[in-house]
């Protein structure tokens, strides 16, 4: 079989190609990369090329690249050029543009990119594939309390927190109807939040660091920290579902073949509770400065500091939606039917992933 893969150069979409390189069933997989303004679709591909060789020794990285193909905007849409009826092909769409902006202005770009860009894809390859599998994130539900099972379409009407939860839950309908008109399979796979490595070497590592990263970064080595305190607004019952990167990736690379997953959240078992968990966080990179506010809304704050401010006006504009979000769980039962979960303490794979970013001081692979 063939795999094609979008995403390569994201968080995600870099290791899950590690995990189909390690199939001995796939004999190509092509790679869609878009061309930058100072680097062309090979040249990036090289640069990861280079950051697996430079992290791993292990890897094959003259058979990886000889079981690639990497086509850029002007070649991947025209698949009857390339892909051969005569074997299976798979799609896997890792491609996605996180962006938890709440600014109206935000929203169409959004919606662009995630829903119809991914439309345009499903529309130029059905025909040529068995399987598309969608990468979307746990988050598309919205924000919502108690037992989340995976059926995400049944009967449940979600309380979007922001453009991209809606973006991906509409692309979510968009290929589950096509998945009927069409008759090919769709396949959606949601990961939560996701962190560096747990298992794989090297340790903590992640291609770029996002989302609870942003806290990290936020309160490190920011002017504004010496003469301010702040306070942070949460739902003290409340938490932040963190899974492994490593652990995505390996349970993509399995489930795409597994005809009995339609829909499959993966995600950790358990939350990490906001106040421990950002406590962890903001401790680790060296600040000590802040409390917390029990589920206050953070445009009722009164008497914000400069560091308030500024906080609130950036990441915890984009932030608060989640710190204050309703208390939850996900079901794990069938996706550790595919691959048990790593046992690990929390909080310390918090603190090890942010010194790791530490370390890096916060900077992102250049692909």
């Amino acid at each position: 079989m063939n795999v094609i893969l979008t995403g390569v150069t994201g968080t995600l979409g870099s290791q899950v190609l590690l995990e189909l390189f390690k199939r001995k069933d796939i004999e190509t997989i092509y790679l869609f990369v878009r061309n930058k303004k100072k680097l062309n679709a090979s040249q990036r591909f090289q640069r990861i090329l280079d950051t697996f060789s430079k992290n791993n020794n292990k890897i094959d990285i003259p058979n990886l690249k000889n079981k690639t193909i990497v086509l850029d905007e002007n070649n991947f849409f025209n698949p009857k050029e390339y892909l051969s009826t005569k074997i299976e092909n798979y799609f896997i769409h890792s491609a996605g543009y996180v962006n938890l902006s709440t600014k109206e202005n935000d929203r169409e770009s959004i919606l662009n990119e995630n829903f119809n860009f991914s439309k345009h894809v499903f529309e130029t390859f059905n025909s040529c594939i068995k399987k598309f599998t969608y990468i979307s994130t746990a988050f598309s539900i919205g924000d919502i309390e108690g037992e989340i099972n995976n059926d995400y379409h049944n009967n449940i009407n979600p309380n979007f927190r922001n453009a991209y939860e809606e973006s991906k839950y509409k692309t979510e309908q968009y290929l589950i109807e096509k998945s009927t008109k069409n008759n090919i399979a769709v396949q959606i796979l949601r990961p939560s939040v996701i962190g560096g490595n747990i298992e794989k070497s090297p340790k903590s590592y992640i291609s770029k660091f996002m989302v609870y990263y942003l806290i990290g970064k936020f309160f490190y080595k920011n002017p504004l920290l010496e003469n301010n305190k702040i306070r942070l607004s949460a739902n003290f019952k409340g938490g932040l579902n963190i899974i492994p990167v490593d652990y995505v990736a390996k349970v993509i690379a399995k489930a795409f073949l597994d005809n009995s997953v339609d829909q499959l959240n993966i995600v950790n078992k358990q939350s990490t509770n906001f106040v421990s968990g950002f406590t962890k966080i903001i401790q680790t990179v060296g600040f000590k400065g802040f409390s917390f506010l029990n589920n206050i809304p953070t445009n009722t704050i009164e008497n914000k500091n400069t560091l308030e401010e500024f906080y609130y006006s950036s990441i915890g504009n984009h932030l608060a939606p989640y710190t204050l979000s309703k208390p939850h769980q996900y079901n794990t039962n069938r996706l550790e039917d595919i691959l048990p979960m790593p046992i690990y303490n929390l909080e310390e794979y918090l603190e090890e992933t942010i010194t790791y970013a530490m370390k890096n001081n916060f900077r992102n692979e250049n692909w």
